[in-house]
């Protein structure tokens, strides 16, 4: 077997391609790499450094269910209900996206029995929890 090296992206539905492409460039400075699509969807894969992410909106697709929408009964539902980044400074990250009017879902806080890692929980412009992760 070849040997698995890294995620390469994770894959998001929205509502608007757009408007979150524009809400990642803006607040966590993403680059728009490039867009495509077939009938009924549009997509757009940005990036920032190593990760990336591609963005569908299908006009077909269901709304994100309200219990996605809270950390407290987000792990009650099976799947992948969140990616995190890795952030240097947690502390001054999490300052700064709330002063641009990022929701801030979780406070900085330590993760137990991590040996000083840190972390906190924003909501991107659809409410989906994105973990800001500083390692010990």
């Amino acid at each position: 077997m070849t040997a698995l090296s890294c995620i390469h992206h994770v894959g998001i539905v929205v509502e608007s391609v757009e408007a979150s492409a524009t809400w990642y460039v803006e607040h966590l400075g993403f680059d728009r790499l490039f867009i495509f699509g077939w009938s009924g969807v549009q997509a757009a894969f940005i990036g920032r450094g190593a990760l990336k992410l591609e963005l569908f909106q299908n006009k077909e697709a269901a709304p994100m269910a309200a219990t996605r929408r809270r950390a407290e009964t987000n792990l009650k539902i099976g799947g992948i209900n969140h990616f995190a980044i890795e952030v240097p400074y947690l502390d001054a990250t999490v300052a700064a996206l709330a002063a641009t009017g990022v929701a801030v879902v979780s406070p900085p806080r330590e993760v137990p029995n991590s040996g000083g890692s840190r972390f906190a929980f924003i909501h991107d412009n659809e409410q989906m929890l994105i973990e800001l992760y500083q390692p010990a």
